[in-house]
């Protein structure tokens, strides 16, 4: 068993991009941009590219896509591949990554190809809000559980490699269990892959159970600002008892026939939940659309002040067109929330002037067009 704070945190680089180039990814066929430190405000008219912009660095921080597309719809239409790169803060670390159709992506850290893409992770942690994000609150609970695990991996290398283990050890069980149907194999083939489900599963139970009871409470707060006097409540809710190593190996080993008739592993995290609640309520069935917007960047901004605590300095934060879903009100928090971070934020919108004078004194502006972009002021 692990508890969050023996998990091995990310490196500490820090979490900001200084340069980036783009290569054949989406619309742009070769850009190469330089941020600031602090500010960046992306404006242009809707499908210019701004969100791509976006979608580039969120692919360097998480190996995947912001609009979870397969790697080969990246590609610009015409080109073999694509490719993604950014120098970060300080001059030390550069990092890379290029999608191709029929093969899997390809990382490299300072010029070395990286035995995995996942191996990416953590090396330049951030926090993305869009109206994308509105899936956590109310879509699938695989929505949610997707959440925790980027936000757990980019913190902790530990967290990713036990996720690892536990969707390859699953995958095998599964396969058994299909087998099954036809002929029961020798327990001991089982026994092996419940070792390592119920080793590391008991791990990420526990690591995202004591990362939540962190989080909650930041969520709430953030949430009582922006709200209108309605209450944030967030939780785990695991779908069986197990809490345990011991426990869960128990629970795999009694549940094996009748996993056979389902047709998959009925115990475990990749089941569990996480639960929103709105003055009480489940925030997926009962709140609003303005409600569960609110609720989302609540639980986003707790990420991203967690994530400081947790890395001695803020993640990366990018808004994705965020600002035009929000009342004045609520705008201008976010805008306040956002320059006391004290990170580096690239935020896209339609017009600049809605970024507010707070962030536009003080960024460095760009402006989008047909996958051309071009630094305006700053």
């Amino acid at each position: 068993m692990i508890a969050l704070d023996s998990l091995k945190k990310a490196r500490e680089n820090p979490a900001g991009v200084a340069c980036v180039e783009l290569t054949s990814f989406r619309n742009y066929c070769d850009l190469s941009v330089d941020l600031d430190p602090a500010f960046n405000v992306v404006a242009g008219p809707n499908a210019q590219g701004k969100t791509n912009f976006l979608e580039s660095l969120y692919l360097l921080s998480t190996t995947r896509l912001l609009r979870g597309q397969r790697d080969a719809e990246a590609v610009l239409d015409g080109s073999s591949q694509a490719r993604v790169s950014a120098e970060l803060i300080g001059g030390r670390t550069q990092l890379s990554i290029v999608l191709e159709a029929g093969t899997k992506k390809r990382a490299s850290l300072n010029g070395i190809k990286l035995p995995r893409a996942s191996d990416l992770i953590g090396r330049l942690p951030c926090v993305c809000i869009s109206s994308l994000d509105l899936a956590i609150v109310r879509d699938e609970p695989s929505d949610r559980r997707l959440f925790l695990d980027l936000e757990l991996s980019a913190l902790y290398p530990s967290y990713l490699r036990q996720l690892a283990t536990y969707k390859r050890a699953l995958e095998q069980r599964n396969a058994l269990l299909r087998e099954s149907r036809e002929f029961m194999p020798p327990p001991v083939l089982f026994e092996s892959w419940e070792e390592q489900i119920a080793s590391s599963g008991a791990s990420l139970r526990e690591a995202r159970i004591a990362y939540l009871e962190e989080l909650a409470p930041i969520a709430a707060e953030r949430h009582a600002l922006m709200g209108d006097g309605e209450s944030l409540s967030v939780g785990y809710l695991a779908k069986d008892e197990a809490r345990t190593a011991d426990e869960l190996r128990t629970g795999l080993g009694t549940s094996r026939h009748q996993d056979v008739a389902r047709g998959g592993t009925s115990v475990g995290p990749h089941r569990d939940d996480l639960s929103i609640q709105i003055d009480g309520r489940d925030g997926r069935l009962f709140g609003s659309q303005g409600q569960q917007r609110t609720s989302m960047i609540a639980l986003k901004l707790a990420t991203l002040e967690l994530g400081k605590m947790k890395l001695g300095h803020p993640p990366l934060l990018l808004l994705d067109d965020i600002l035009s879903d929000l009342d004045e009100q609520r705008r201008a928090l976010l805008v306040e929330l956002v320059l006391s971070q004290g990170g580096q934020t690239i935020l896209t919108c339609t017009e600049a002037a809605a970024a507010g004078h707070g962030i536009l004194d003080q960024a460095r502006v760009f402006e989008v067009h047909a996958g051309r972009m071009r630094q305006v002021s700053g």
